[in-house]
């Protein structure tokens, strides 16, 4: 992957080396949350790599399971993103983060001791809840310490969080859940009464805490450039709802179909997400560790050179055609995707299966990389923390809910045979991609008449 360099330069009326001397060095401020992004997707999406095991220990159905990946945890991550929009925007964003990472860490280890399907749901809808004000806040405070330019290479680092820690959850989820069925290991978590995908739970959670205490510790909130730059205007004046939604939706005449596109991204994303691995070994008859062993890197290694991808494309950019050129690359990136996303839960080698889910990664990567920029870049600060919490919540409560449910319903619906599954996800992520590909080209061709307004 290229290196990344990021700009000390301060955002326009902020003194020089005020932010540095105020924050941290941008660099580590940026790496830290990509960390934490990374272990968000860690412990969100381990499940995909335990639902065979948690299936029979708790004898779940494919729907339960669906409800378990998607409508429930995304409501919950969608629903408490509403209520922390405003403290990103009118807040400490750093001790929020904070607070956040540790309450997610111990509702992931709690998964470890559910042992019926209400408990496994209630945890996880802390984990859920408390993942919901990373991504916004984190954006908000890359918007104060960069320059509108170098936002979109910031956020593209960031945006590699879901890609590793998605192929962390697979190959570690996987070898972790090896290691605790076999030989002592599994005799000593017998003996205190703990199943091995339980043991997974607790030791992908319990780092989060570690995580909490260093930006607690190490991060300081900086000044909102808006207030650095109009020090008469009252620091804790923040716009009504309705003028977030008016500045969206009517001024920003692009944000709707944008808006959708990216649901119908997420779509997809959240059903490969879930369901990919139990495809590989329902199908194909392969063990959890052998499915990370191959569907990680693949997954990896295609979002990360998606992101790089979506980073350089940004520095291509200028302040003044960033906004359009953001959204045109994204959709010839999703554009790309349509092809792979119905092939790949249909062949019927498990091989080309997972290099074509590798391309759906990188394609589908490119775009998510960038998703963040239109808002950073079209929304005033007071208004930013909102505005990315309510395009979090459409795709968690629309995309979440109904990607997994789906393709866990059609499967059912279609028998449970040997390929119900991939027509299933074939169905659910074709159509969600070509949605996709097309909305984003609509808001491509909106930008003009955005500006002109």
């Amino acid at each position: 992957m290229p290196s990344q360099t990021f700009s000390t330069e301060p955002p326009v009326g902020v003194p020089p080396h005020s932010i540095t001397a105020n924050v941290g060095h941008p660099a580590y401020i940026v790496l830290l949350f990509f960390v934490c992004f990374a272990f968000s997707y860690l412990d969100r999406q381990v499940v995909s790599i335990l639902v065979q095991p948690i299936k029979q220990s708790l004898s779940l159905t494919d729907t339960q399971i669906g409800l378990l990946q998607g409508l429930s945890f995304t409501m919950c991550y969608a629903t408490a993103g509403v209520f922390v929009a405003r403290l990103v925007d009118r807040a400490n964003r750093v001790k929020l983060i904070a607070a956040c990472i540790a309450i997610w860490a111990i509702s992931t280890t709690a998964c470890g001791f559910a042992t019926n399907f209400p408990e496994l749901l209630v945890a996880r809808a802390g984990t859920a809840i408390a993942e919901a004000a990373l991504s916004p806040a984190a954006l908000s405070i890359f918007s104060d310490i960069f320059a509108p330019r170098r936002v979109a290479r910031a956020s593209s680092v960031f945006m590699l969080g879901p890609y590793v820690g998605g192929g962390l959850a697979l190959f570690g989820g996987g070898m972790l859940l090896s290691a605790a069925a076999a030989g002592g290991g599994n005799a000593w978590l017998a003996a205190h009464d703990i199943a091995p995908w339980q043991a997974v739970f607790i030791a992908v959670g319990l780092p989060g805490l570690v995580l909490a205490a260093l930006v607690a510790l190490t991060v300081r909130e900086p000044q909102r450039r808006e207030v650095l730059a109009h020090a008469a205007r009252a620091e804790d004046e923040v716009p009504s709802l309705k003028d977030v939604l008016s500045e969206l939706f009517v001024r920003n005449r692009f944000c709707l179909a944008y808006f959708a596109a990216y649901v119908a991204l997420i779509t997809l994303f959240y059903s490969h997400a879930a369901w990919f691995p139990t495809l590989l070994m329902r199908r194909f008859g392969l063990a959890p560790n052998v499915v990370g062993q191959m569907a990680a890197p693949a997954y990896m290694i295609g979002g990360m050179l998606g992101v790089a991808c979506a980073g350089m494309l940004a520095t291509r950019v200028t302040d003044e055609t960033a906004l359009r050129r953001v959204l045109g690359f994204s959709a010839c990136a999703v554009a790309v995707l349509v092809p792979a996303a119905i092939a790949m839960p249909l062949v019927s080698n498990s091989g080309v299966a997972v290099l074509l889910y590798g391309m759906c990664a990188f394609a589908a990567s490119i775009a998510m990389g960038l998703a963040p920029v239109p808002l950073q870049i079209a929304m005033p600060n007071r208004m930013r923390g909102r505005s990315l919490a309510l395009l979090v919540f459409m795709t968690n409560a629309i995309s979440g809910g109904v990607g997994p449910l789906s393709v866990g319903y059609l499967n059912e619906r279609l028998g449970q045979t040997g390929t119900s599954l991939g027509m299933a996800l074939a169905v659910v992520g074709g159509v969600s991609a070509l949605a996709s590909a097309a909305l984003y080209t609509i808001a491509t061709r909106r930008v003009p008449a955005a500006n002109a307004r």
